[in-house]
C-alpha cells in the first residue's frame, strides 16, 4: 500500500530528534537568561547605576580669618557660578558657543577652558564662570532648554573687606596647580580654590575643611532627577591672627604712596601686631577675574606689589646695624662703655677713602656742633657717627661681627608662621672665598660696620633685633596665628637666652644711645620726638649709588634731584614706651631718602597710634 514502508518510523525519529534539539536550545536560552538576571544582576545593575548615578563633591565652607579683636579679615560671600556637564571637547565647544549668546565669555578665557578640559574629571561638572551677576543668572535660567548641558549652582566666594591693607599677610585664593592635584587628587574633583599667598596658603588645610558628597540620579543631559544620598561637608576652622586691623590700616595709610615695609611686634611675646608691604594689591582681584593684560601689569610692576617685602625684602640695614656692631665690640672687650674713638670726618686706607655722613661740614659729626672729636659709644649711636663705626668694625673683625649678627637673628629665618621668608645675608671671610672666589679686605669690614656692602636683612629681622634690645635679650619667636600661639614656646622664660646672656650688661648702653637719638638735640631723630609716649630708636640711610670724590668734596647731590632708583633708602628701628617697652618697629622706605627726615616721623605717628 505504501511506497515507503519505513517512512513513519523515519518521521517519528526526526521529530524526536528535533524536539530534543529544541529542548536543549530552550534550556540554554533559559539558563543564560537566569545567569544574566540572577547571577550577574548585581554587576549589570552597578553598570546601569554608573550611567544614571552621579557622585558630586560638596565644597566645604572655608574657615573665617579675623584679627586679634575679632574683626573679620577674610569672609565667605554668596555667589552663583555656571558649570557644564559634557563628555568631550566637541560638546564643550558647542555648550560654550550657546552659552555665549546669553552671557559674556572672554575669548582668551574660553580657549583656556577648552585647553584645560582634558585635565578635568569628566564625571564631574566643569566650571565655566564664577561670580555671575543676577541678570546673567536670569538669562541662563530662562533659556536653559536651549543649553541643556549647562547648570547653575549657588556657592561661596572669598571676600577681603580691607582690600590692600593686609593683602600680603592674609593672602588670596586661586585654582590648584597640576602638582597640587597630583599630591591631592581630590582637588581635581572639586571646583575649589586653594590658598595662594599669606595665611590663606600657610593654613590651607586648616581653613579648607572636608568635602561632603551627593549621590544623584541624573538624566542624559546631566540634570538632577533626584537626590539618593547626601553626606554633608565639614566646615573649615576659623583662624584668629595677631594683627590689629586698625593699626594695620594706619600703617598702610602711612606707606601706601611709597615702596617699602613696616613691621610692628610685641617685644614680650613675639606677636606681630602690624605688618605692611607697599605697594600692595587688592586680593579680591583674584576672585573677580582679570584679563591677561591686568595680570602682566601686576607682575611687571618694578615696585613688586606681589612681594611681601616685610619677610622677603632683603635690604642693607644701614646705620641700624650699628647697634649690632657695638654689641659685638662690647661683648668681645674691644671697647668699654666710656671709651672713645676720634672722628676726623674722613678715613684713608690704601684702597679708598671712607667718609662720615656729614663730611661736607669738614669737622666730623658731633664736632660740627660741639667742637669735640672724641666720640663715645652712646653718642656714636645717637649721632650715628660713621667714622666711629669704621674704626670699631676694623678692630672687631668681620667674623665676630657676623657671629653677633646671627645670634640676634640676622642671616637666618626667624621661623615666622607664614611662607616666603628670606634669610638675608651675613658675610664672612669664608663666605666671600666660597661664593665670590676672592679674599676679604679690611675695607669691606669697615663698610659692613655701617650696614652697607654685602650685609642684608629683612624688615622682620630688624624688628626682632629691636625687640631683643628692648626686652633685654629675652628670646621670642615672631608669630601671626594666635590660634596656634603657645606662650611657653614663644617666650622661653624671663631669664636670658643662653646666647643673648653674653650681652646682658651691654643692652642698657644701646637703649640709652637709642633714647638720645630721639630725645636729645644731638640725636638724628630729634625732630620726631614725642612727649608721650617717649620712644627710642635708630635711624638708617642706605646709599644705593656711588658718590664720587669730587661730589664728596663739594656737595652731595640732594636725593630729590636724583632719579628715583638712585635715591637712598630710609630706615628706622625703635621701641616704646622707653621705660617699659611693649612694641618694637622697623621701617624701610625704598629710595625714600634720609632715615631721619622720612622714616623717623612715620615711627612717631605709629607709636602715637599704638601707645
Amino acid at each position: 500500500m505504501y511506497k515507503y514502508p519505513n517512512l513513519d518510523k523515519l518521521l517519528l525519529r526526526r521529530t524526536f530528534l528535533l524536539g530534543v534539539g529544541k529542548g536543549i536550545l530552550l534550556t540554554g536560552v533559559l539558563g543564560r537568561l537566569i545567569y544574566l538576571q540572577i547571577v550577574k544582576s548585581n554587576q549589570y545593575k552597578l553598570l546601569a547605576n554608573k550611567n544614571r548615578i552621579s557622585l558630586r563633591l560638596l565644597n566645604p565652607i572655608r574657615g573665617i580669618i579675623s584679627d586679634r579683636n575679632g574683626k573679620l579679615l577674610a569672609i565667605n560671600q554668596n555667589t552663583f557660578r555656571v558649570l557644564c556637564v559634557v563628555d568631550n571637547k566637541i560638546e564643550l565647544k558647542k555648550a560654550l558657543f550657546n552659552l555665549s549668546k546669553f552671557i559674556f565669555l572672554n575669548n582668551i578665557e574660553t580657549q583656556k577652558i577648552v585647553n584645560d578640559f582634558e585635565k578635568k574629571n569628566k564625571n564631574m561638572p566643569y566650571l565655566i564662570k564664577e561670580n555671575l551677576k543676577w541678570n546673567e543668572v536670569s538669562s541662563i535660567s530662562a533659556n536653559s532648554f536651549l543649553i541643556p548641558t549647562i547648570i547653575i549652582e549657588s556657592g561661596l566666594q572669598r571676600k577681603y573687606p580691607f582690600k590692600q591693607t593686609s593683602a600680603h599677610t592674609i593672602g588670596y585664593l586661586g585654582p590648584p596647580t597640576n602638582n597640587e592635584i597630583k599630591k591631592e587628587p581630590i582637588l581635581g574633583l572639586m571646583n575649589i580654590n586653594v590658598g595662594r599667598f599669606g595665611m590663606e596658603e600657610h593654613l590651607e588645610k586648616r581653613l579648607r575643611g572636608i568635602p561632603g558628597t551627593r549621590h544623584l540620579e541624573v538624566n542624559a543631559h546631566g540634570r538632577i532627577v533626584r537626590e539618593i544620598r547626601k553626606e554633608n561637608s565639614k566646615k573649615g576652622n576659623n583662624v584668629k591672627l595677631s594683627i590689629d586691623i586698625e593699626l594695620q590700616k594706619k600703617l598702610y595709610s602711612l606707606l601706601k604712596d611709597k615702596s617699602g615695609s613696616i613691621v610692628a611686634i610685641n617685644v614680650n611675646n613675639g606677636e606681630v601686631i602690624g605688618m605692611v608691604s607697599s605697594p600692595s594689591f587688592d586680593p579680591n582681584f583674584f576672585n573677580q577675574g582679570f584679563s591677561t593684560e591686568d595680570w602682566k601689569t601686576l607682575i611687571n610692576d618694578p615696585l613688586a606689589p606681589l612681594v611681601n617685602k616685610s619677610i622677603s625684602g632683603e635690604y642693607s640695614p644701614g646705620s641700624t646695624f650699628k647697634t649690632i656692631v657695638l654689641l659685638s665690640a662690647l661683648k668681645n672687650n674691644i671697647i668699654k662703655k666710656n671709651s672713645s674713638i676720634l672722628c676726623t670726618s674722613k678715613l684713608e686706607t690704601k684702597d679708598r677713602s671712607f667718609y662720615c655722613w656729614c663730611h661736607k661740614k669738614k669737622t666730623g659729626c658731633y664736632a660740627a656742633r660741639n667742637h669735640q672729636r672724641n666720640v663715645r659709644p652712646k653718642l656714636a649711636i645717637a649721632q650715628s657717627c660713621d667714622c666711629f663705626f669704621y674704626e670699631l668694625a676694623k678692630k672687631v673683625g668681620i667674623n665676630k661681627i657676623a657671629e653677633t649678627a646671627k645670634t640676634f637673628g640676622i642671616g637666618k629665618k626667624t621661623g615666622i608662621d607664614i611662607r616666603g621668608e628670606k634669610t638675608g645675608l651675613v658675610p664672612t671671610k669664608s663666605w666671600k672665598r666660597k661664593n665670590i672666589g676672592k679674599s676679604w679686605h679690611v675695607g669691606e669690614t669697615m663698610i659692613t660696620g655701617v650696614g652697607q656692602g654685602y650685609i642684608t636683612s629683612t624688615p622682620l629681622q630688624l624688628a626682632l633685633v629691636t625687640a631683643l634690645i628692648a626686652n633685654n635679650g629675652k628670646k621670642i619667636f615672631p608669630k601671626i596665628n594666635l590660634d596656634d600661639f603657645n606662650l611657653e614656646k614663644n617666650v622661653i622664660n624671663d631669664d636670658m637666652d643662653e646666647h643673648h646672656s653674653d650681652y646682658e650688661e651691654y643692652f642698657p648702653i644701646i637703649r640709652e644711645g637709642m633714647y638720645d637719638a630721639v630725645n636729645k638735640h644731638i640725636g638724628t631723630a630729634y625732630k620726631s620726638r614725642l612727649s608721650k609716649p617717649i620712644f627710642a630708636g635708630k635711624t638708617g640711610t642706605v646709599q644705593v649709588r656711588v658718590i664720587t670724590e669730587e661730589e664728596r668734596e663739594t656737595e652731595i647731590i640732594p636725593n630729590r634731584e636724583l632719579p628715583f632708583e638712585q635715591r637712598d633708602h630710609a630706615l628706622f628701628i625703635g621701641f616704646a614706651p622707653y621705660k617699659n617697652p611693649k612694641v618694637a618697629i622697623s621701617i624701610i622706605i625704598e629710595h625714600g631718602g634720609s632715615g631721619s627726615s622720612q622714616a623717623a616721623p612715620i615711627a612717631a605717628k605709629i607709636f602715637k597710634k599704638i601707645i
